[in-house]
């Protein structure tokens, strides 16, 4: 094999598939990056059999062939070469790679290339999803926070894929609350339920681009998901399992609602989980109405209390429909729906203290966007 590219495009290519480096194996392979001819391109590819990743990265190829190499000290090394030209060239009789820039060389060696797992491509798989690149980033961070992080119950750890038609629906819980995502697709798609690891989801949002079109392809055996954008692909398991009706779960209506200014909401739910991370991150939400009947300037409190330390009292300013109300959360579940919300305000919608509560967005994502949390017992 001997090639030469860019050293900015080497360099690129390889954080991209980085993600997908195993860093704690008893397979040496996994730690090494494959390198391997693909026309006029070299083809770069990484896995730790959970998720599989593959770059391919312009080229000008000399001699065909293929080799792997320390992910670290490869991408380590190509980082610190000057932008320009790079050649790589695997000498004769072995697995040893030069790698010549243009004030530094190097010779690093790697393993045989058909130890490397072989990463599964789409062919043959079911008829590919199109997916908006920024649509697909903003589902993610909305979704994937509310998966839970521990493999107790490994089908909460995952979140939930739908395409109905031409609607795509993301959705995760963690028995404490649920966040559903919709988006409409620009072509009507086969109907199905995929269950994508929320490690997954959050990987590929880290190296698909902020625009463009994303395919979504999942494998003949339904056992994995294939998402190409360009020239990088990534591949993962699925996970197997039954996800819960989340449909069910979603209230049918409210009793109060209060809307609020999201940038003031946020950082007073920021100033109480100060005081609630002590004392199991209880926060208290008095809703309260103004004078008037029906929607009406109302307000709402919010305050928590660290035994020993301190309190904190937060009261905003709130369009409030409804009967005042007074509810207890876990102060979390509010910072991380607020931190993905960019809406001007949002809404919480309540019944009673003992059901759940609904976070909203405004405007035609409240439409999209359905945040569920769980109320935490008033004898805390």
């Amino acid at each position: 094999m001997k090639l030469t590219c860019k050293q900015q495009d080497l360099a690129k290519g390889l954080s991209i598939v980085g993600h997908a480096v195993s860093t704690r194996t008893t397979l040496p392979i996994l730690s090494h990056i494959l390198l391997a001819t693909d026309g006029d391109h070299v083809r770069l590819s990484a896995t730790n059999l959970e998720i599989g990743i593959t770059c391919r990265v312009p080229a000008t190829i000399q001699e065909e062939g293929a080799t792997t190499v320390p992910a670290r000290l490869f991408s380590d090394f190509v980082g610190s070469l000057a932008p320009a030209g790079v050649e790589l060239a695997l000498q004769p009789g072995g697995q040893s790679l030069k790698v010549s820039g243009q004030r530094s060389q190097a010779t690093i060696r790697g393993m045989d290339p058909a130890e490397f797992p072989t990463i599964p491509a789409a062919e043959g798989g079911e008829t590919p999803v199109t997916l908006d690149a920024a649509e697909l980033r903003d589902m993610i961070a909305q979704t994937t926070f509310a998966a839970a992080s521990d493999d107790a119950r490994p089908v909460f750890t995952g979140v939930l894929v739908r395409v109905a038609g031409n609607t795509l629906t993301f959705a995760a819980a963690d028995s404490f609350r649920l966040a559903v995502r919709r988006a409409t697709l620009g072509a009507e798609a086969a109907s199905g339920d995929v269950l994508i690891p929320a490690k997954t989801l959050n990987e590929l949002a880290r190296v698909i681009p902020d625009a463009g079109a994303v395919n979504m392809v999942v494998t003949p055996g339904r056992n994995q998901v294939l998402f190409e954008v360009g020239d990088v692909r990534l591949v993962s398991n699925l996970i197997a399992g039954q996800f819960p009706n989340f449909d069910a779960i979603l209230p049918k209506g409210h009793a109060t609602r209060a809307s609020l200014q999201t940038d003031t909401f946020r950082q007073a739910a920021k100033t109480a989980s100060l005081f609630g991370r002590d004392s199991a991150n209880i926060v208290r939400l008095k809703i309260e109405s103004g004078e008037a009947g029906g929607i009406t300037p109302g307000n709402v409190t919010l305050q928590a209390n660290a035994e020993d330390v301190g309190d904190s009292t937060s009261t905003l300013d709130a369009a409030v429909d409804g009967n005042g109300l007074e509810i207890i959360f876990n102060v979390k579940y509010l910072t991380d729906v607020l931190a993905v919300v960019d809406t001007e305000t949002v809404s919480l919608e309540l019944n009673t203290a003992q059901q759940p509560g609904v976070v909203r967005p405004s405007g035609p994502l409240g439409e999209q966007y359905t945040y569920v949390i769980m109320p935490m017992h008033n004898t805390r």
